[in-house]
């Protein structure tokens, strides 16, 4: 038989978990998650521009582009180069992004934040400008192995791939 002071504790220790049960029970409230709850709107942080890679484009449409093996082997080759050169940059545009995610649309972000923020997109922008430069050498040493109806056919997949992208928001291809 339990004591009115053994009572006393066991009521305590219960009253005092209430408010952890309570913040568990909340979507996106747990105790070692310190998240926004889902339902509330968050303003975009850096915003990544489209970039649109034709080297990926002409390997992926292969068999419409009539490469030949010769061809297809070379432009692997400075695919491959050219993922490799640019996957450093990828990374460090992904980090800054990842860095920069939204805050909550009714918080008023500080000073140093709206600094880094302009620091954040200076950052893109020349990652960005970095990547579309390896991209436009290596679509040079691609098109110099192409046909002139295989160039257009490359341009024409690009196109085309901008536009979808544009309409589908950002990413890359």
């Amino acid at each position: 038989m339990l004591t009115r002071w053994r009572w006393a504790i066991i009521a305590s220790g219960l009253v005092s978990l209430m408010p952890a049960l309570a913040a568990a029970q909340m979507p996106g409230m747990g105790a070692l998650s310190r998240r926004l709850p889902a339902a509330l709107k968050r303003e975009s942080g850096i915003e990544v521009p489209q970039t649109i890679n034709i080297v990926n484009l002409v390997v992926q449409h292969r068999p419409e582009m009539a490469l030949t093996d010769t061809q297809f082997v070379r432009i692997l080759s400075i695919k491959r180069t050219l993922d490799s050169t640019n996957a450093p940059l990828y990374r460090r545009v992904d980090s800054v992004q990842r860095l920069f995610k939204g805050v909550p649309i009714f918080t008023e972000p500080t000073a140093a934040h709206r600094d880094s923020l302009t620091a954040g997109k200076s950052v893109i922008k020349e990652m960005t400008a970095d990547i579309d430069d390896n991209i436009a050498d290596a679509k040079d040493k691609m098109f110099a192995l192409l046909t002139t109806p295989q160039k257009e056919q490359a341009e024409q997949i690009a196109d085309k791939a901008k536009k979808a992208s544009e309409a589908a928001g950002r990413g890359r291809l």
